[in-house]
């Protein structure tokens, strides 16, 4: 308990010293300048940060009944590392995140976040971009591969992910045609719980290309085909392999045809196969879409759909999940901000009988005190509703947060 008595001092302790700097290192507000850059020599800038928050949720395990509630607080410092000149730039960043729940102390969690991201513009028409991420998270009781759990283990499942990729762009800006090629490779695997959870480690090799092909200056057809592999490294004995592989095939359209509205929606088919001929091969209709419109410079709405499939948790052979999401922010002056997301999520586990809907409401507030130092407020609900007795939950989170070096 003294522990969780520290972190509220610091909170507070916090808040109470950024009132106190000097207004000659903060600058009128500024948008784009809200983060502390600190030069390091060599060309290298480190531009820290602290997000600090507490938050209320009813119903932490996400239950249909017999729920638990807790306050948690949460301590997220973070720094980046950037270089580069010109058109070539190369980023570091480490991410930790501690958190504290008051009522349930076994799932209290320290996550961390490492990533390395590299982009090189070789000549107009050459361009590379890597990704590396290296990351100790944990999946809450309830989430995850403990979803819909009546009973779960006492303390939270933890995990290990590397991921790897890259990305390859032929062509210029202004070309009639263009290649993107992507590369990547993710490695999962479960840290504690092992005879519970090492059945769900697995690797996953992707491969895909996009050619575009400008039909008017603003406006590209696009085809794009993707090829994934699934392995699962360490399969429970007398269960059926989830190995397989993943072919997706889509057309569409990406257009800017205005300084208001961007968007890219392309549509096509994936084709879901398994190595186990115990397990049935699945095709269906699979989608991305999302659009972008500057209702004014200081308001934007965001719309965005999808049709994909995601690895079972140990239900049925995997999710064919198709998401919806509209969100809207505004600026009210320049100090004063909001958000506002709704979402709608419909999980259907194939070889199975589960079908779930998911609906999600946000609402938050964001006051800059000083340039670099933002206080939120937020409001979210999640509703759960499933065909599967038992399945359906409500959660309620209030959460109150400031963020330092933005």
């Amino acid at each position: 308990m003294k522990k969780a008595v520290n972190l509220e001092i610091l909170f507070f302790s916090i808040l109470a010293s950024s009132t106190l700097i000097s207004t000659t290192v903060f600058a009128t507000p500024d948008e784009n300048k809200n983060t502390f850059d600190f030069p390091l020599g060599f060309g290298i800038t480190a531009s820290p940060a602290i997000n600090i928050s507490t938050r209320h949720d009813d119903n932490i395990f996400l239950q249909d009944r017999n729920t638990t509630s807790s306050w948690i607080t949460e301590l997220a410092p973070s720094i980046i590392l950037a270089a580069g000149e010109g058109a070539n730039y190369y980023t570091a960043k480490y991410k930790l995140a501690a958190g504290r729940y008051h009522s349930s102390r076994n799932d209290d969690y320290v996550d961390h976040m490492f990533q390395l991201n590299s982009h090189n513009e070789f000549n107009h028409r050459n361009k590379i971009e890597l990704a590396v991420d290296y990351l100790k998270l944990h999946e809450n009781r309830g989430t995850g591969i403990s979803d819909g759990g009546a009973s779960f283990s006492s303390t939270p499942d933890k995990y290990r992910d590397i991921d790897l990729e890259g990305t390859y762009f032929y062509g210029s800006d202004n070309a009639t045609g263009r290649i993107e090629v992507n590369a990547s490779h993710l490695d999962k695997k479960y840290i504690n719980h092992r005879s519970r959870t090492r059945g769900f480690d697995r690797k996953e090799n992707e491969v895909g290309g996009t050619f575009f092909y400008k039909v008017m200056p603003k406006t590209s057809l696009l085809f794009e085909a993707k090829h994934k592999n699934i392995e699962y490294i360490n399969e429970f004995a007398g269960v059926a392999s989830l190995d397989g592989d993943e072919n997706t095939y889509q057309v569409g359209v990406m257009w800017d045809t205005t300084a208001k509205t961007t968007g890219r929606a392309q549509f096509g088919r994936t084709h879901k196969s398994f190595d186990s001929s115990q397990r049935k091969s699945s095709n269906f209709p699979s989608w991305e879409v999302g659009v972008n419109w500057e209702l004014r410079s200081y308001s934007v709405f965001d719309f965005s759909t999808s049709s994909s499939a995601d690895e079972t948790n140990g239900t049925g052979n995997f999710i064919e999940q198709r998401s919806y999401v509209a969100s809207w922010q505004h600026a009210w002056s320049e100090r004063l901000s909001s958000s506002v997301q709704t979402s709608f999520t419909n999980d259907d586990y194939s070889a199975s009988t589960r079908n779930d809907d998911i609906k999600d409401y946000l609402l938050g507030m964001d006051y800059l005190f000083r340039r670099g130092v933002k206080f939120g407020v937020e409001y979210s609900y999640e509703n759960r509703n499933s065909n599967i007795t038992n399945l359906d939950y409500n959660d309620n989170i209030f959460m109150l947060s400031a963020k330092i070096g933005i």
